[in-house]
């Protein structure tokens, strides 16, 4: 499956407005999330699979079917949505991303 940068940034964002302090584990519906974006459920699932390979979130990861178990945005991931939030610094990003992976 391809990476999708713009679901991977509003994956993020969207479990930054969702987490509690002090952190709990908070049940993400993976069939809900797939229909808010108009996505599969595996592609939602596959995505936040690949952000706690990559360390931006805490899991623990998938729980049972259709159920995805997400704790917290770890400090990289904090970083990363500070840098990303605002629209016009995601597209230059995005651009970099996609200038040094095409090379």
């Amino acid at each position: 499956m391809r990476r999708d940068l713009d679901l991977l940034r509003d994956l993020l964002l969207g479990l930054e407005r969702a987490q509690r302090s002090p952190p709990e584990p908070i049940f993400v519906t993976l069939g809900d999330v797939a229909r808010m974006f108009g996505r599969l459920p595996s592609e939602i699932e596959a995505h936040l699979d690949l952000l706690v390979r990559l360390d931006f979130i805490e899991g623990p990861g998938a729980y049972k079917d259709g159920l995805w178990l997400f704790r917290k945005l770890t400090k990289r991931g904090c970083w990363l949505v500070d840098n990303i939030r605002d629209a016009r610094r995601w597209g230059e990003i995005k651009g970099t991303y996609a200038w040094v992976t095409n090379r």
